[in-house]
């Protein structure tokens, strides 16, 4: 597609844009609209974020509470934390 500058009077004042990002996105947009309703049952109880319902504190909050029975009970034991993108 072809858009036209201000004053455009020649074919140099147009500027071709590209509506292949466009494209993506709205597929992108059906695609979650679609999957909204299914991603709890779809995706692990262990990923919380972007998911409704569910909050990215709720695992800070069970590791939190982990790590102080843990120390309570003087459990000898490592906390590590994996982040595997």
């Amino acid at each position: 597609i072809l858009l036209p500058r201000a004053d455009a009077s020649s074919l140099s004042d147009y500027r071709p844009i590209s509506l292949i990002h466009l494209i993506a996105k709205l597929f992108a947009k059906v695609l979650s609209l679609r999957l909204a309703p299914r991603l709890g049952e779809l995706v692990s109880v262990n990923q919380s974020t972007f998911i409704a319902g569910r909050s990215v504190h709720d695992n800070f909050l069970l590791v939190q509470q982990t790590a102080r029975v843990l120390h309570n009970i003087k459990a000898p034991c490592v906390l590590l934390k994996l982040d595997i993108a």
